[in-house]
């Protein structure tokens, strides 16, 4: 090889090693700058507020939907929906490209004040990267709901750094026959409704009654203290399914939640496995370990209290479990990204700002 052709190979290498460099340098600032922005939060709901339904998930259930929408109606609320929002693809509503595209026209119609999720079930991953979040961070709406739809918490929350809710969703909820219980109504409408919040004073406690109702477990401290953080979680196994991921969830400095539903004892183990391994849980200030419904397994097999103390008991830090919040008729709502308090030893979780904007 000629002197000249080196020369120009090698100036060729280091032009193309400055310029991915720059570009690496760009979006490591970018990243930076992300993490680092100021959380921002959604318009508190008043009456006369417009709410859209929408299908990122799983299908919609018309006669629970239609409870849900006449149930905020007769509250004062208008409600609207797309013309096809009752399509099916097999176990999803409708295409990604068409639930994304459902869920940006929502953030960027200029009528809506809130978003409504009909259901969980399955979908939400299929579609994180089809969706606009500078967009969603320009056009701040109230996100409300649980199960799947955790994966639109941990991405918004992350890459759009929007409060929203966790909260029961119109068709285990407001579309049950039943209706929300007292217990979950309380803290629904505490997180987003404006009258809830009073003029000059931030934040709220949440606390289960002293006396239970029938089928609400008794909280248990794991760990004592008190901790403060943002709250993040979710569904674990939608935390789970997003490890390594970019929409993985953010727990440095953080309180944990999570709940599932329907999990064997061993799938939960694997699953808080998962978040172990990958140091996730070594980072958490506070954990409050929720409902866990209908979990369980063979006889011998290790108990669900056995494996939460397992991960839990020798971290260091305040944890409960079975707090209400799940796949259960108690179920609090918590907002999601907003600064919190966790007294372990009061067993109570105090909202330290108000998670959304007041007029």
């Amino acid at each position: 090889m000629g002197r000249w052709m080196l020369c120009v190979m090698l100036l060729c290498a280091v032009s193309v090693l400055g310029v991915n460099g720059a570009a690496m340098g760009h979006d490591e600032a970018e990243g930076k700058k992300m993490d680092e922005r100021e959380w921002i939060k959604p318009k508190a709901l008043e009456k006369g507020d417009t709410i859209l339904f929408v299908a990122p998930a799983s299908p919609m259930n018309k006669v629970r939907m239609e409870r849900a929408k006449g149930r905020l109606e007769a509250m004062g609320f208008k409600t609207k929906q797309a013309s096809d929002i009752w399509r099916t693809n097999g176990y999803l509503a409708g295409s990604d490209e068409r639930r994304a595209q459902e869920l940006m026209n929502a953030f960027t119609d200029p009528e809506v004040d809130a978003i409504f999720p009909g259901t969980g079930g399955y979908g939400t991953t299929r579609m994180l990267d089809k969706l606009d979040y500078e967009v969603i961070r320009q056009n701040p709406k109230m996100l409300i709901g649980f199960s799947d739809i955790t994966g639109l918490h941990l991405a918004i929350g992350r890459h759009s750094r929007l409060i929203t809710f966790h909260t029961p969703n119109t068709m285990y909820g407001l579309g049950s026959e039943g209706n929300l219980s007292d217990f979950s109504a309380k803290y629904f409408f505490r997180a987003i409704m404006a009258e809830q919040y009073k003029k000059g004073k931030a934040g709220y406690v949440i606390k289960l009654p002293e006396k239970r109702p029938e089928g609400m477990p008794a909280m248990r401290t794991i760990h004592g203290g008190k901790a403060k953080g943002r709250l993040v979680g979710g569904n674990l196994s939608l935390v789970a399914a997003t490890m390594g991921t970019p929409y993985e969830i953010e727990t440095k400095g953080n309180i944990l939640y999570v709940e599932d539903v329907g999990e064997k004892t061993y799938r939960l183990d694997r699953m808080f496995s998962t978040m172990k391994l990958a140091g996730r849980l070594d980072e958490l200030n506070g954990v409050i370990l929720c409902h866990f419904t209908r979990a369980g397994g063979d006889e011998g097999d290790q108990t669900l209290d056995e494996v939460l103390d397992h991960y839990f008991k020798d971290l260091g830090i305040p944890v409960v479990a079975h707090f209400s919040t799940g796949h259960h008729k108690y179920n609090a709502s918590l907002p999601n990204g907003a600064m919190a308090e966790l007294d372990a030893d009061v067993q109570t979780i105090t909202i330290l700002e108000n998670p959304v904007e007041l007029e």
